[in-house]
């Protein structure tokens, strides 16, 4: 018989976010598998999150009251913090998570606390206060390469909490190969659990929306040349886009997402790319929407930049979106890409990225289309939860 757990998972992700579906979620997998799962949302101020959580349709006033609730085998709690004394909460919150366990865990069962949120504000009354049996940091980011925390002091604090974390943890895992060099001098069962993409939704999405073009795409020529994520530029190489463009003026380019500046959203007449007529931008899509959209791209675009955040520990889970689509994708020659060279367009440089979409156009054909869609079918939510249920039995002992 499977061994089961139960699970704590402080998340740095809304359960209830908009603009994704849980199902692509570890969590999810877990709990569909049998795991007992307590999903504890970051904590949110009442207020404008809150309000929009209503009017999204993903908060109630009788789930309010009852400050949880149950969905696909999982209890999602969320913790409201309605006055600023964060001290204060994170104890009475690791307080609720242990009484909320009590009736939704099985007591033969061993309980892991699952760490994703290691930004949340004093994680150490979580980790003293609530009750478990193993203690585990799933790291997914270089979170010391966000812009929020751009002076030494304060890039200093937050690594000195993971560093504290990383050593507590009787697991680690890690989703980039930089991630786990680093994480690996603190504890040495650290293991690369890389990002994977969501197969179900994307695989053979050519021949499902064939006849089912998008209304904004619909004047739009090919061949199309895609992105759709976050466009922060931290991390998104906007003089690429521009270069590509410019140099492509009988290709479109999509671009689908938010684009964020440091401490703002940003507009395209900011970037220098509001004249340039192949450029279209069309703001944020809901994640489950997004198939239709990449179903006409003939290639994809991962133009990242090179910082500590890109190269420390990036590992966009886009890329295997797109191979599960069998569309070409063109990357900057990142570390976590090495693994993949057979299979997508590694460019080192904004002339060589701007190249390679050429060629990745003129090259494309059924064999590549197999070859990458072989891969992703290897990459997919339910081998990456097989992986760490096997680094999970063969570590923590009974």
């Amino acid at each position: 018989m499977t061994e089961k757990y139960n699970i704590i998972c402080l998340s740095n992700q809304l359960w209830d976010y908009p603009n994704w579906t849980n199902k692509r979620h570890v969590m999810y997998r877990m709990g569909q598998l049998g795991h007992r799962i307590v999903f504890v949302d970051p904590p949110i101020n009442f207020g404008k999150v809150l309000l929009t959580q209503f009017k999204k349709g993903f908060f109630t006033l009788g789930r309010l009251f009852k400050g949880y609730k149950v969905a696909d085998n999982v209890l999602i709690y969320t913790p409201i913090k309605f006055l600023p004394f964060t001290k204060f909460y994170s104890e009475y919150f690791a307080k609720q998570i242990n009484n909320l366990t009590k009736n939704f865990f099985k007591n033969e069962n061993k309980t892991i606390l699952w760490i994703y949120n290691v930004e949340i504000e004093h994680l150490e009354s979580y980790l003293d206060g609530v009750n478990k049996d193993y203690l585990l940091y799933d790291c997914v980011d270089y979170y010391a390469g966000f812009p929020r925390y751009a002076t030494k002091e304060s890039k200093d604090v937050f690594l000195k909490v993971e560093k504290d974390l990383t050593q507590k943890a009787d697991l680690v895992f890690a989703t980039a190969p930089g991630l786990v060099e680093r994480l690996k001098k603190y504890n040495s069962r650290t293991y690369y659990t890389p990002n994977v993409g969501d197969f179900e939704l994307f695989h053979d999405i050519k021949e499902k929306y064939r006849n089912d073009t998008p209304l904004e795409l619909k004047n739009v020529k090919h061949p199309i040349v895609g992105y759709i994520g976050a466009l922060d530029t931290y991390k998104f190489d906007y003089e690429i886009l521009k270069e590509a463009a410019t140099t492509y003026p009988d290709y479109s380019f999509v671009i689908i997402g938010d684009i964020a500046l440091k401490d703002r959203e940003g507009t395209l007449k900011e970037l220098g790319l509001e004249q340039i007529s192949n450029i279209y931008f069309l703001g944020s899509i809901p994640f489950i929407k997004t198939p239709k959209y990449m179903a006409q791209f003939d290639a994809e675009l991962i133009p990242y930049v090179y910082n500590d955040y890109t190269v420390g520990g990036c590992f966009p889970v886009k890329f295997f979106n797109t191979m599960s689509a069998g569309i070409p994708s063109i990357v900057t020659d990142l570390p976590v890409f090495t693994l993949y060279r057979d299979i997508t367009y590694i460019s080192k440089g904004k002339a060589d990225f701007v190249a390679n979409i050429k060629k990745a156009l003129e090259e494309d054909s059924e064999q590549k289309y197999k070859e990458r869609v072989s891969v992703a079918s290897e990459n997919t939510w339910d081998s990456k939860v097989s992986a760490m249920l096997h680094l999970i039995k063969s570590n923590f002992k009974s």
